[in-house]
């Protein structure tokens, strides 16, 4: 039988019975939004995650000190960091950015007003193990910690509520009574963990000698430090990198407890990224499932299509088609009924998760793959499920489907 008669044939069976047709469509087309919708989720889920992977946060290894662990002599004293061990840092392979950072709580004035907020002593490098970014003016330099340059960036909700959101470069600060001349405004992101709403950022070595104060034991103390790896950087051959220097500087021996530790969230980020995965392999059966029982509702109508058709079959039989004529024509018409649902279903899982989109405020993404597999599927099931009643129609006996009443 010409193709062409067969895809005829079975489509104006379809159309017959349209209220059976789409009642067994449904099935597929909820089933073939749903693997859409999961599957572009799923994958949403999974491009946020690589990208906080990505992210300078989940690069960052900290340095905090650790005094509640005792030395193995209690004669040495409790020793913050040295300036040198952030140089030794910044110069390890794969590292990105190197930081010292001092903190202290301060009270920010101008001719307006004045606001409680933080005063970092930092590096150049800070902006960059920040994440922030610079909206107005300059970075801190070298050059100004050289000279302990009286110079300061602030924070972008400073300048709004200290400078009425006006450019504020070249304007005085005092932070805790000492003169800084703004030079920067820079913004951090929301996400970020240590940044703060009010902060003023100065050189490091005057927030040191006139807001924070020295160390009797070290000279050029910093409180804490960070280092952030470049993409694909190894963090963990970093942090062994750093432990090597930290504990060479501490005079620490290699069986000794460290007297500081080392932060990273990139550990809990790889762990929220398996579980993610798990998630988007849960949501996916979600859809299969969904979409199985669409294709044994599919089989169950096209079954009793064979039943109330067995006259018409023995009749075509009777007439010279072939089996594999009729197996053709039941095979043709549930693959077609599965492609037209297909193509439904893929048009109301997108404008359903477009909609989860806008209200839920939900991450998808909506890629040919996805799109190709959900489709696919949808034509399995056709083949799968309409293959054992196109085999029933085929075997028929063509004197028995005559009698058939």
């Amino acid at each position: 039988m010409n193709p062409l008669m067969t895809l005829g044939l079975a489509f104006s069976s379809i159309i017959e019975r349209p209220l059976r047709s789409i009642l067994t469509s449904l099935g597929i087309i909820i089933g073939v939004a749903a693997v859409y919708a999961m599957l572009a989720l799923g994958d949403g889920a999974k491009k946020k995650v690589e990208e906080s992977l990505n992210s300078v946060s989940a690069r960052t290894i900290n340095v905090f000190p650790d005094w509640g662990r005792r030395r193995t002599s209690q004669s040495k004293p409790r020793m913050p960091f040295k300036e040198s061990d952030v140089d030794e840092v910044r110069n390890i392979p794969g590292v990105m950015a190197a930081s010292g950072e001092l903190e202290r709580g301060v009270t920010i004035a101008n001719e307006i007003g004045d606001l409680s907020g933080r005063l970092y002593g930092v590096g150049p490098d800070y902006l960059l193990t920040e994440d922030a970014t610079l909206i107005l003016g300059e970075n801190i330099t070298y050059s100004d910690i050289e000279n302990s340059a009286p110079v300061a960036m602030i924070s972008q909700s400073i300048m709004e509520r200290l400078f009425n959101n006006q450019d504020p470069r070249g304007e005085t600060i005092k932070v805790n009574n000492v003169a800084f001349t703004v030079k920067g405004v820079f913004k951090v992101p929301t996400n970020n963990w240590s940044g703060s709403d009010l902060d003023v950022w100065a050189p490091i070595s005057i927030a040191r000698e006139r807001i924070v104060g020295g160390d009797r034991f070290v000279q050029n103390h910093v409180r804490s430090l960070k280092a952030v790896g470049e993409l694909g950087a190894d963090l963990q051959l970093i942090e062994r990198e750093m432990n090597v220097i930290l504990q060479r500087s501490r005079g620490l021996k290699s069986d000794t407890p460290p007297d500081y530790r080392l932060v990273s969230w990139r550990a809990g980020r790889e762990q929220a990224a398996e579980q993610t995965k798990a998630i988007s392999f849960l949501l996916a059966v979600m859809g299969a499932i969904s979409l199985l029982v669409g294709g044994v509702g599919v089989m169950n109508i096209m079954l009793v299509s064979v039943t109330e058709r067995t006259r018409e079959i023995g009749l075509r039989m009777a007439l010279g088609a072939k089996k594999n004529n009729i197996m053709g024509q039941f095979l043709t018409e549930a693959l077609l009924l599965c492609i037209i649902s297909g193509i439904v279903g893929l048009g109301v899982g997108y404008y359903m998760s477009k909609l989860a989109m806008d209200t839920m405020d939900l991450d998808l993404v909506f890629s040919p793959q996805v799109a190709l597999i959900s489709f696919g599927a949808s034509l399995v099931i056709g083949v799968v499920f309409g293959f054992l009643p196109a085999r029933r129609a085929a075997r028929l006996n063509p004197i028995e489907a005559l009698r058939h009443e």
